[in-house]
This record gives structure tokens, C-alpha cells and sequence, in this order.
């Protein structure tokens, strides 16, 4: 099998063996379980990130990318290029498509193909939404990734999938739910989040709710942090020279991003930022302002705070970057689309669906969402 994805490397940027397989680098030792778990202890920069089994990862991944490419077209479910044209129609008249590398003829399940437009940045945000399973108090994590300048949505995705999955890849509820930082000061709620990545069994193992599907349901729920892998190897394959992303506050969504697109990072033409924001009034013509920094957590980063009346916004530079470029970025894309999505029916009944469910009725709203958009380089 084709080896798609390297989850087992050193995630921390400047070090000189970022992305790289086990295999391809002496440094690295493991398993090492200095930090309580099982990990990869890389040498030339001292870091530890968590092992997994790439066995396991590696059959999902290339179902779960196969599966996409089936249904929209934009790559090929076998071997994951681009390098698509048409070839024919099938008897029921319908668009054939082949690939020019592996020669690979499939029909994609979305006809409607729309113009992919590769976007300058790209924002991603989660979302912790309810859902009918073996229980009223069910939970899906739900990651949205948007072109941070047009607005539209580029690729959705939940931790529900459909596909065979290994035990070491299934999402374990052990009955503690990390508290609701919603409602903290800004800087103490970036002070408190770090806070509680150290207090995870290990830093990606987040612990966001019950999530357990009906008896006898097909599928699995993944932990969130393979669903993030595979999520970025999509919109890596799609846009593979994306230079900045901004993303929510969480550790392993940094890991995911950074490794996707390691080659990138690795040469230090990569940005990615953290952005946390407290917006208490609408955005105005009001510059932003900077207006101190702070660091915070076990990992001592560096966190700039801006304001703008009584908007605050807190943006950390990940991969180095400049106070000029912080000024510009924001959450602003994700937040018009969770205010819309708010406002929609089919959202407001999400505990009454199946996981399944919820999962496409998401991907429709993203259509239609995007539809109402001037351009759209959406999914």
C-alpha cells in the first residue's frame, strides 16, 4: 500500500527533521514514554510528539481520500494527482474522468463540478455540535476550513466516519469533559486552554464529550485529531503551495497543518498562526491596535493582543512572522459562516440526527452557503 502520509515525524518548526518519516532520519528514537505515553523523541530539537499506529492511519486515510475523490473529482481516488480530464460519458450519459498519471477512469458522484480556486490563505476553525446516537447527550467535532479572504468554505469535516477504522484510531470518552472557555477573559482564556493541553493524557487526546453512535449503527468515531490529519491532507492535496493558514486554538491542529504541508514549512515559507478573538461589538473602520504581548503555557509562546474598541483579538505566530502581518489576520470568515449557519433549520435540529446524517447535511449547507457568495472556491 502507498504510503500517504507521515503522522509520525517531528512536528516543530526550525527543527531540520520536520515531516520526515522514521525511516529517513537518524535522530529520532522511540518508543519513549519520558512524557507518559508513548512518543517519538526527536534529538536535534528535544521534542516528543505522540506515536501512532501509520499502519492503522494509513488504511483509513487512503479510504477516506479515495472516497472523496469518488465523490467530487477534483483527484484521483487511486493515486491522489490532479491531473484530471475527461474521458467519455458512461451508458447513462453521465461524465467520465481519467486520470493521466495512473491512466485510473472513474465517474464522479457530483457532476456540478465547481472551479477550484487556489486561496491565499486558509482558515480553520472547530465546532462542537449534537447529534442523535446512543444517547440524548451526544457530541460531534466538526472542522470547517474557509478561503480566508472570499469567505467560502473549502472543506468540512467530522470525526464520523464510514470507513473500516483500527482501535488506536477511535475517539475513547473517559468521562470528563474539558470546561467551557468561552466566557474567560481573552488572555486568560489563551493562559487556561494551554493549561489544559497539559493536563490531556497526552497533548492531542482532547476530551470534548460523549460521543457514542446507535447500536448496530455503521461507522466510528474517530478521535478528532486523525480526523484533523485527514482533514489538512484533503485541502493539502487541493491546495498544496497555500503558504498561511490561521486556525483556531489547539494543539494538535497546529501538528496536522504543519506536517501536511512540511515541505513548505520545512523551508520556512510557511505561516501559520493561532487566533483567539472576543468580539463585543461589531467590526468598524476603526483600525486594530496593538496593544501588548503575553506568553503563555508550557511551551512559553508568544502572544500578541490587539484591540479595536471593545473587540479584542490575541494572534500567535507559530512559524516566526512580523506584528505587520498579525494586524491582518482574523476569524472573520468563519464567523460570518457560524452566524449564517445559525440561522439555518436544518442546523437548529442537529440532535435530532444521525451522525451520518448531520454529516450531509453540513456538506449541503456549505453548498449553499457558498452559493450565495459573489465567487466561491468551495468543495
Amino acid at each position: 500500500m502507498l504510503t500517504l502520509f507521515t503522522i509520525n515525524t517531528c512536528k516543530s518548526f526550525g527543527c531540520r527533521n520536520l515531516g520526515l518519516p522514521v525511516s529517513a532520519c537518524a535522530d529520532y528514537s522511540w518508543p519513549d514514554y519520558r512524557l507518559g505515553y508513548p512518543a517519538l523523541h526527536c534529538r536535534a530539537c528535544g521534542s516528543y510528539p505522540p506515536l501512532f499506529d501509520e499502519l492503522q492511519f494509513n488504511e483509513w486515510l487512503s479510504a477516506y481520500l479515495s472516497d472523496y475523490a469518488s465523490e467530487y473529482g477534483h483527484f484521483c481516488p487511486e493515486c491522489y494527482r490532479k491531473e484530471i480530464i475527461c474521458y467519455g460519458h458512461n451508458p447513462r450519459g453521465t461524465q467520465r474522468v481519467q486520470c493521466r498519471a495512473c491512466r485510473k477512469v472513474w465517474t464522479p458522484k457530483r457532476q456540478k463540478q465547481r472551479k477550484v480556486v487556489p486561496p491565499e490563505s486558509i482558515e480553520t476553525v472547530s465546532l462542537i455540535v449534537p447529534f442523535q446516537g446512543n444517547s440524548s447527550e451526544q457530541k460531534l467535532y466538526v472542522l470547517i476550513s474557509f478561503d480566508a479572504v472570499s469567505g467560502s468554505v473549502l472543506h468540512i469535516s467530522t470525526n464520523f466516519t464510514q470507513h473500516l477504522v483500527g482501535e488506536t484510531l477511535r475517539y475513547r470518552w473517559r468521562g470528563i469533559i474539558e470546561p467551557d472557555l468561552h466566557h474567560s477573559d481573552i488572555v486568560n482564556r489563551v493562559d487556561m486552554r494551554e493549561i489544559q493541553f497539559l493536563r490531556r493524557s497526552q497533548f492531542d487526546e482532547i476530551q470534548y464529550g460523549s460521543a457514542m453512535l446507535k447500536r448496530n449503527a455503521r461507522g466510528a468515531i474517530l478521535r478528532p485529531v486523525i480526523a484533523a490529519h485527514g482533514h489538512f491532507r484533503v485541502l493539502n492535496i487541493l491546495f498544496p503551495q497555500v503558504k498561511t493558514h490561521v486556525i483556531s486554538h489547539e494543539c494538535f491542529l497546529r501538528g496536522a497543518v504543519i506536517t501536511a504541508w512540511a515541505d513548505l514549512f520545512r523551508q520556512r515559507e510557511g505561516g501559520l498562526w493561532y487566533i483567539e478573538e472576543e468580539m463585543n461589538e461589531s467590526e468598524s473602520d476603526i483600525p486594530w491596535t496593538f496593544l501588548s504581548k503575553t506568553q503563555h503555557g508550557w511551551w512559553q509562546t508568544q502572544w500578541q493582543l490587539w484591540g479595536q474598541g471593545e473587540n479584542r483579538r490575541m494572534v500567535c505566530p507559530l512559524t516566526g512572522g512580523d506584528k505587520c502581518n498579525a494586524k491582518m489576520l482574523s476569524l472573520r470568515a468563519s464567523r460570518y459562516f457560524r452566524r449564517w449557519l445559525n440561522g439555518q433549520d436544518e442546523f437548529s435540529h442537529s440532535a435530532k440526527l444521525s451522525a451520518g446524517r448531520l454529516m450531509q447535511i453540513f456538506i449541503s449547507l456549505a453548498h449553499k452557503y457558498n452559493d450565495k457568495l459573489p465567487q466561491t472556491s468551495g468543495e
